[in-house]
Protein backbone atom coordinates (compact mmCIF):
# COMPACT_ATOMS: atom_id res chain seq x y z
CA UNK A 1 0.00 0.00 0.00
CA UNK A 2 2.87 2.36 0.69
CA UNK A 3 4.08 1.86 -2.89
CA UNK A 4 0.66 3.01 -4.13
CA UNK A 5 0.98 6.23 -2.12
CA UNK A 6 4.44 6.79 -3.61
CA UNK A 7 3.18 6.25 -7.18
CA UNK A 8 0.24 8.63 -6.70
CA UNK A 9 2.49 11.25 -5.12
CA UNK A 10 4.96 10.95 -8.00
CA UNK A 11 2.19 11.32 -10.59
CA UNK A 12 0.87 14.42 -8.82
CA UNK A 13 4.34 16.00 -8.91
CA UNK A 14 4.69 15.40 -12.64
CA UNK A 15 1.15 16.47 -13.63
CA UNK A 16 2.23 20.00 -14.72
CA UNK A 17 4.99 18.48 -16.84
CA UNK A 18 2.82 15.77 -18.37
CA UNK A 19 -0.25 17.86 -19.24
CA UNK A 20 0.43 20.62 -21.82
CA UNK A 21 -3.09 21.12 -23.20
CA UNK A 22 -6.65 21.49 -21.99
CA UNK A 23 -9.28 18.76 -22.09
CA UNK A 24 -12.59 19.46 -23.79
CA UNK A 25 -14.03 22.63 -22.21
CA UNK A 26 -11.27 22.81 -19.61
CA UNK A 27 -8.14 24.81 -20.20
CA UNK A 28 -4.64 23.59 -19.34
CA UNK A 29 -4.63 24.86 -15.74
CA UNK A 30 -8.09 23.41 -15.00
CA UNK A 31 -7.14 20.07 -16.52
CA UNK A 32 -4.02 19.92 -14.33
CA UNK A 33 -6.05 20.85 -11.22
CA UNK A 34 -8.72 18.22 -11.87
CA UNK A 35 -6.04 15.60 -12.55
CA UNK A 36 -4.29 16.44 -9.28
CA UNK A 37 -7.69 16.35 -7.49
CA UNK A 38 -8.50 12.91 -8.91
CA UNK A 39 -5.07 11.50 -8.01
CA UNK A 40 -5.33 13.01 -4.54
CA UNK A 41 -8.80 11.53 -4.10
CA UNK A 42 -7.49 8.10 -5.12
CA UNK A 43 -4.74 8.44 -2.53
CA UNK A 44 -7.28 9.50 0.12
CA UNK A 45 -9.57 6.58 -0.74
CA UNK A 46 -6.62 4.20 -0.54
CA UNK A 47 -5.80 5.66 2.87
CA UNK A 48 -9.40 5.17 4.12
CA UNK A 49 -9.42 1.59 2.82
CA UNK A 50 -6.14 0.84 4.56
CA UNK A 51 -7.35 2.43 7.80
CA UNK A 52 -10.58 0.42 7.73
CA UNK A 53 -8.62 -2.77 7.10
CA UNK A 54 -6.24 -1.93 9.95
CA UNK A 55 -9.15 -1.31 12.37
CA UNK A 56 -10.70 -4.62 11.34
CA UNK A 57 -7.41 -6.44 11.94
CA UNK A 58 -7.04 -4.77 15.35
CA UNK A 59 -10.63 -5.74 16.27
CA UNK A 60 -10.02 -9.35 15.17
CA UNK A 61 -6.74 -9.46 17.08
CA UNK A 62 -8.44 -8.07 20.20
CA UNK A 63 -11.25 -10.63 19.90
CA UNK A 64 -8.76 -13.47 19.43
CA UNK A 65 -6.74 -12.24 22.43
CA UNK A 66 -9.91 -12.09 24.51
CA UNK A 67 -10.82 -15.63 23.53
CA UNK A 68 -7.28 -16.82 24.27
CA UNK A 69 -7.43 -15.18 27.70
CA UNK A 70 -10.82 -16.79 28.38
CA UNK A 71 -9.56 -20.22 27.30
CA UNK A 72 -6.41 -19.74 29.37
CA UNK A 73 -8.46 -18.86 32.45
CA UNK A 74 -10.76 -21.84 31.86
CA UNK A 75 -7.77 -24.16 31.50
CA UNK A 76 -6.17 -22.73 34.63
CA UNK A 77 -9.44 -23.19 36.51
CA UNK A 78 -9.79 -26.74 35.15
CA UNK A 79 -6.23 -27.68 36.13
CA UNK A 80 -6.76 -26.11 39.54
CA UNK A 81 -10.03 -28.00 39.98
CA UNK A 82 -8.45 -31.29 38.88
CA UNK A 83 -5.55 -30.69 41.27
CA UNK A 84 -8.00 -29.90 44.08
CA UNK A 85 -9.99 -33.07 43.40
CA UNK A 86 -6.83 -35.19 43.28
CA UNK A 87 -5.68 -33.68 46.56
CA UNK A 88 -9.04 -34.49 48.18
CA UNK A 89 -8.90 -38.04 46.88
CA UNK A 90 -5.38 -38.36 48.28
CA UNK A 91 -6.63 -37.10 51.64
CA UNK A 92 -9.50 -39.59 51.71
CA UNK A 93 -7.17 -42.38 50.62
CA UNK A 94 -4.70 -41.47 53.35
CA UNK A 95 -7.44 -41.53 56.00
CA UNK A 96 -8.82 -44.82 54.69
CA UNK A 97 -5.38 -46.44 54.69
CA UNK A 98 -4.81 -45.22 58.23
CA UNK A 99 -7.72 -47.32 59.54
CA UNK A 100 -6.46 -49.91 62.02
CA UNK A 101 -6.38 -53.47 60.75
CA UNK A 102 -7.25 -55.02 64.08
CA UNK A 103 -8.68 -54.18 67.49
CA UNK A 104 -5.20 -54.09 68.97
CA UNK A 105 -4.34 -50.42 68.51
CA UNK A 106 -1.67 -48.78 70.62
CA UNK A 107 -1.98 -45.26 72.02
CA UNK A 108 0.64 -44.11 69.52
CA UNK A 109 -1.31 -45.61 66.62
CA UNK A 110 -4.49 -43.93 67.84
CA UNK A 111 -2.72 -40.58 67.90
CA UNK A 112 -1.41 -41.09 64.36
CA UNK A 113 -4.89 -41.98 63.12
CA UNK A 114 -6.45 -38.88 64.66
CA UNK A 115 -3.55 -36.75 63.40
CA UNK A 116 -4.32 -37.88 59.82
CA UNK A 117 -7.93 -36.79 60.26
CA UNK A 118 -6.89 -33.44 61.78
CA UNK A 119 -4.43 -32.75 58.95
CA UNK A 120 -7.13 -33.48 56.40
CA UNK A 121 -9.57 -31.11 58.13
CA UNK A 122 -6.94 -28.37 58.24
CA UNK A 123 -6.24 -28.70 54.50
CA UNK A 124 -9.90 -28.73 53.42
CA UNK A 125 -10.99 -26.01 55.85
CA UNK A 126 -7.87 -23.94 55.06
CA UNK A 127 -7.54 -23.25 58.75
CA UNK A 128 -5.06 -23.99 61.50
CA UNK A 129 -7.42 -23.21 64.37
CA UNK A 130 -10.19 -25.74 64.84
CA UNK A 131 -11.39 -28.50 67.12
CA UNK A 132 -12.78 -31.98 66.49
CA UNK A 133 -15.34 -33.07 69.08
CA UNK A 134 -17.15 -36.35 69.62
CA UNK A 135 -20.34 -35.86 71.58
CA UNK A 136 -23.54 -37.54 72.62
CA UNK A 137 -26.12 -35.36 70.92
CA UNK A 138 -28.88 -36.41 73.35
CA UNK A 139 -27.05 -35.74 76.61
CA UNK A 140 -24.79 -33.01 75.11
CA UNK A 141 -21.82 -34.73 76.76
CA UNK A 142 -18.44 -34.17 75.12
CA UNK A 143 -16.78 -37.59 74.92
CA UNK A 144 -13.52 -36.55 73.30
CA UNK A 145 -12.03 -33.33 72.00
CA UNK A 146 -8.97 -32.82 69.79
CA UNK A 147 -7.66 -29.30 69.14
CA UNK A 148 -5.39 -28.24 66.33
CA UNK A 149 -3.85 -25.81 68.81
CA UNK A 150 -3.94 -27.47 72.25
CA UNK A 151 -3.63 -24.19 74.14
CA UNK A 152 -6.45 -22.49 72.22
CA UNK A 153 -9.66 -21.88 74.16
CA UNK A 154 -12.93 -22.46 72.30
CA UNK A 155 -15.85 -20.68 73.93
CA UNK A 156 -18.40 -22.28 71.62
CA UNK A 157 -20.90 -24.38 73.55
CA UNK A 158 -22.07 -27.69 72.14
CA UNK A 159 -25.52 -26.96 73.54
CA UNK A 160 -25.98 -24.36 70.78
CA UNK A 161 -25.83 -27.02 68.07
CA UNK A 162 -29.09 -28.11 66.51
CA UNK A 163 -28.97 -31.71 65.31
CA UNK A 164 -31.11 -30.97 62.23
CA UNK A 165 -28.84 -28.16 61.05
CA UNK A 166 -25.59 -30.11 60.35
CA UNK A 167 -24.03 -26.72 59.64
CA UNK A 168 -24.06 -23.58 61.73
CA UNK A 169 -22.30 -20.27 61.46
CA UNK A 170 -21.81 -17.49 63.98
CA UNK A 171 -19.71 -14.35 63.96
CA UNK A 172 -16.72 -16.32 65.27
CA UNK A 173 -17.22 -19.98 64.32
CA UNK A 174 -18.23 -22.49 61.67
CA UNK A 175 -19.77 -25.69 62.99
CA UNK A 176 -20.02 -28.81 60.82
CA UNK A 177 -21.52 -32.01 62.20
CA UNK A 178 -21.44 -35.50 60.71
CA UNK A 179 -24.52 -36.26 58.56
CA UNK A 180 -25.19 -39.44 60.55
CA UNK A 181 -24.70 -40.48 64.15
CA UNK A 182 -23.85 -43.83 65.68
CA UNK A 183 -25.31 -44.89 69.05
CA UNK A 184 -26.33 -41.25 69.65
CA UNK A 185 -22.74 -40.14 69.07
CA UNK A 186 -21.74 -37.66 66.39
CA UNK A 187 -18.56 -35.89 65.27
CA UNK A 188 -18.45 -32.13 65.21
CA UNK A 189 -15.86 -29.86 63.57
CA UNK A 190 -15.70 -26.34 64.99
CA UNK A 191 -13.59 -23.88 62.98
CA UNK A 192 -12.62 -20.52 64.40
CA UNK A 193 -13.01 -17.75 61.82
CA UNK A 194 -10.04 -15.62 60.85
CA UNK A 195 -12.35 -12.82 59.69
CA UNK A 196 -16.13 -12.30 60.08
CA UNK A 197 -16.59 -12.56 56.30
CA UNK A 198 -14.73 -15.87 55.95
CA UNK A 199 -16.53 -18.58 53.97
CA UNK A 200 -16.35 -22.37 53.83
CA UNK A 201 -15.43 -23.45 50.30
CA UNK A 202 -16.04 -27.19 50.59
CA UNK A 203 -18.71 -27.91 53.16
CA UNK A 204 -19.57 -31.34 51.78
CA UNK A 205 -15.97 -32.54 52.07
CA UNK A 206 -15.85 -31.43 55.71
CA UNK A 207 -19.03 -33.40 56.37
CA UNK A 208 -17.36 -36.46 54.86
CA UNK A 209 -14.30 -35.92 57.07
CA UNK A 210 -16.55 -35.59 60.12
CA UNK A 211 -18.16 -38.94 59.22
CA UNK A 212 -14.74 -40.53 58.71
CA UNK A 213 -13.60 -39.23 62.09
CA UNK A 214 -16.74 -40.61 63.71
CA UNK A 215 -16.07 -44.07 62.24
CA UNK A 216 -12.53 -43.96 63.62
CA UNK A 217 -13.75 -42.87 67.06
CA UNK A 218 -16.41 -45.56 67.19
CA UNK A 219 -13.92 -48.23 66.10
CA UNK A 220 -11.41 -47.27 68.77
CA UNK A 221 -14.14 -46.82 71.38
CA UNK A 222 -15.59 -50.20 70.45
CA UNK A 223 -12.15 -51.73 70.73
CA UNK A 224 -11.76 -50.35 74.29
CA UNK A 225 -15.20 -51.66 75.23
CA UNK A 226 -14.35 -55.10 73.83
CA UNK A 227 -11.15 -55.25 75.84
CA UNK A 228 -12.97 -54.23 79.02
CA UNK A 229 -15.70 -56.84 78.45
CA UNK A 230 -13.02 -59.47 77.85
Amino acid sequence: MYWLYLVIFTLIVFVPTAIHHGFYIFDKAQTQEFTILILGSLGFMAFLFQEKKLKKNIAEKTDIQRKVNTISKDLTHSYSYIGEVNRKLDILEKITLSYPESLHVTTKEQKEIYNSAMQAIGVIAKSDNFVLRFTNFRTKEVLKEIKSIPSEAFSFSYKKIERSAQFMESDDFFVITSPKYIDDIEACIIIKKKTPGQKIEDLEMLRILASQALFIFMFINGRKKSLLDA
